[in-house]
């Protein structure tokens, strides 16, 4: 059995606010009454050599918890829960008896139809007792596997904290997972605004992934300590990722198909201008760039500021990058206007042109982004809120003079474009118009741009532990459809934010090697990496990680981070930076890859015949050779589908 993620038990500084913005609630059922009660037991199979949790013994547990805590949900199970079995259905519960220390009944839930999509079935314990702005609270609750279908032997469900209809706001939103034993979770929380009865609910979402399973929730509270504790009082659940292990065997796999995929022989013949070889002379060669895209998306108006942040901006994006693009600037809405005077095309070209000057690889982002919500005002009154069908068929022309206008202004300044985003979730237009549309706005971004390279772009392709298998085949069906009906794809984004549990690093090579063999002639790039953490040594163990089995996948072609600077961030923990430029240990891994451990220069002298020759990265060197004291300089690009052999010739 693999051995799972480590999970720990510390009191530390943890704040969980709004994790997401989506609605993704889904619908519910009537309450359960009276379920059929049954006798539970650990399978013999489980080892109990797999406690996840240190500390993990009620005892020390429950004394880790400080006194005072009011109880706006109080989940002994002497009140039913709220069930819905999802569309399908997904799933079934029932009450049990089981064996523990603390607590004698548990929620079953067999999962035997699972949607791919996490909160399609759930378990909802409302809560009882109202909950006022900035009140801390500690939700607790035990999470048990009984069987599980999954590759990694886990039974696995999504915890969160949620709003009712139509916000469904998430105040937490974690997975939890157990191999057998029980693990118990502590998640402190600083509630941003006000909850009343009816409104807020703890739900355990059981309709991810593909694989049938079989797990119990136990004792479930929300412990309320209102103002008079922080988050840093109380005890939380640090979560971790398969895959962090120092010795773990993907490493060294990983490792070897860099060296295959991602270096190239190179040789250098030296000669004097009689036509001379140059023998045994000193030769220095220096790495100047990655072939490979190591980037960050850009605010505009920062990094044409004048100010000290600015400054620090400026010459962070020259130290840690070689790729970018801008983060919102040429979204619809920004690109016209609407989004006020921080935006406006003057400032994003200068950003745009200031990047290309410094040798940039450019990405537009992006020209459709097909929903009403997402589409700038002046499209809206084109299509009915609540009935996209019937949408003036105005509204498909907008679009591509939109098109046109954006491609043209920017030709210059970009090398690619995500031509269609988030199609899952945003697809007003599709309906208004049909499919045929997407088509469409490729066809038309290719008759602007006959040389750039063009890309659609979706989110929780890799997130969500790798299991919404539901977006995953949409995105799919999405890329056959352009691909059937010749639209002119280069490539596909993943966009690549991670929770405060990332997808396992296996999970993640298998999801793009399953993209890639689907779709072999296309390039896969990662367009939006972030971890929302507040556990700085996690966050930056995954960076290296993400960094390494990306970079080592031979489909892709480059990393990009939505945002670097806590000061110009969406997520502020997600950032490399603080507010005050304190370098974060994600920063660090980020520079000790890139240009440490995935940095090479050389030195040596010719041999007999003039040559000198060696094995680097795919990229920009710089060879330095002296001559009669005098130092000549060469430029040269060792890359994956040249001979890269050079010849220079010294006066």
């Amino acid at each position: 059995m693999k051995k799972f993620p480590l999970k720990t038990i510390l009191s530390t500084f943890f704040v969980i606010s709004i994790l997401h913005l989506s609605a993704c609630g889904g619908g519910g059922g009537g309450t359960v009454s009276n379920p059929a009660t049954s006798s539970s037991t650990t399978p013999s199979s489980i080892s109990s050599s797999s406690a996840q949790i240190s500390s993990s013994t009620s005892s020390t547990a429950v004394s880790s918890i400080p006194s005072g805590g009011i109880a706006s949900i109080k989940g002994d199970y002497s009140v039913a829960p709220s069930f819905w079995e999802g569309d399908g259905p997904v799933g079934s519960y029932s009450l049990v008896n089981v064996d523990h220390p603390d607590f004698v009944k548990a929620a079953r839930i067999d999962v035997t139809n699972p949607s791919g999509t996490s909160w399609n079935g759930q378990l909802s314990f409302p809560i009882t007792r109202a909950i006022a702005k900035d009140d801390v609270i500690l939700i607790h609750t035990w999470f048990r596997k009984i069987t599980s279908a999954d590759e990694t032997g886990a039974s696995f469900a999504q915890l969160y904290l949620e709003s009712a209809a139509p916000d469904y706001t998430k105040y937490a939103d974690i997975e939890m997972s157990s191999t057998g034993d029980w693990q118990e979770y502590f998640i402190p929380v600083k509630m941003p605004e006000a909850a009343v009865v009816g409104k807020l609910d703890l739900k355990i979402g059981f309709g991810g992934g593909n694989k049938i399973q079989t797990f119990e929730i136990g004792f479930t509270e929300i412990l309320n300590f209102e103002k008079r504790l922080t988050t840093a009082d109380l005890p939380v659940t640090l979560i971790s990722y398969d895959g962090r292990e120092p010795d773990a065997a993907w490493r060294a796999e990983a490792n070897a198909r860099i060296e295959q995929y991602r270096k190239g022989d190179f040789e250098i013949t030296l000669k004097n201008s009689d036509n001379s070889l140059m023998t045994n002379t000193q030769v220095e060669v220096k790495f100047k760039k990655h072939a490979y895209h190591f980037g960050s998306v850009i605010v505009s108006n920062l990094l044409m500021g004048e100010s000290s942040d600015s400054q620090n901006y400026q010459e962070k994006v020259v130290e840690l990058f070689n790729q970018s693009g801008t983060e919102n600037d040429l979204k619809w809405g920004p690109w016209i206007g609407e989004w006020g005077v921080t935006f406006n095309q003057d400032t994003t070209k200068a950003a745009l042109q200031w990047l290309r000057d410094r040798g940039f690889y450019l990405r537009g982002h992006v020209l459709v982004w097909p929903s009403r919500r997402n589409l700038p005002d002046l499209v809206k009154p084109y299509i009915p809120e609540s009935d996209p069908s019937s949408a003036d068929p105005a509204a498909k022309q907008l679009v591509l003079d939109h098109i046109d206008d954006i491609t043209s202004s920017t030709q210059d300044l970009l090398d690619e474009w995500d031509v269609l985003n988030e199609p899952y979730d945003n697809h007003d237009l599709m309906d208004a118009f049909g499919n045929s549309v997407m088509t469409d706005w490729f066809n038309r971004a290719r008759f602007n741009l006959p040389t750039h390279k063009l890309y659609i772009n979706d989110y929780s392709i890799l997130s969500a532990g790798g299991r919404d298998v539901a977006h995953q085949d949409h995105y799919k069906e999405i890329i056959q459809y352009l691909i059937d009906n010749n639209a002119p794809i280069d490539g596909f984004g993943l966009q690549s934010h991670f929770g405060a549990e990332p997808t396992s690093i296996t999970k993640i090579y298998s999801i793009l090697d399953d993209f890639h063999t689907e779709f072999p002639n296309l390039k896969i790039r990662s367009t939006e990496f972030d971890v929302r953490t507040k556990d700085e040594n996690m966050q930056a163990d995954f960076t290296r990680d993400f960094l390494t089995i990306f970079f080592s996948h031979p489909s892709t072609v480059g990393v990009q981070l939505w945002g670097f600077w806590e000061g110009a961030h969406w997520i502020p923990e997600g950032a490399m930076y603080t507010t005050d430029w304190r370098e974060k240990p994600n920063a660090t891994a980020w520079k000790d890859l890139i240009y440490k451990t995935w940095w090479n220069d050389f030195s040596g002298t010719t041999d007999n015949s003039g040559k000198f020759a060696e094995r680097g990265f795919y990229g920009d060197y710089q060879i330095e050779v002296t001559k009669n004291g005098s130092l000549h300089t060469f430029n040269f690009s060792v890359t994956q589908d040249g001979n890269n052999q050079f010849e220079f010739t010294l006066p």
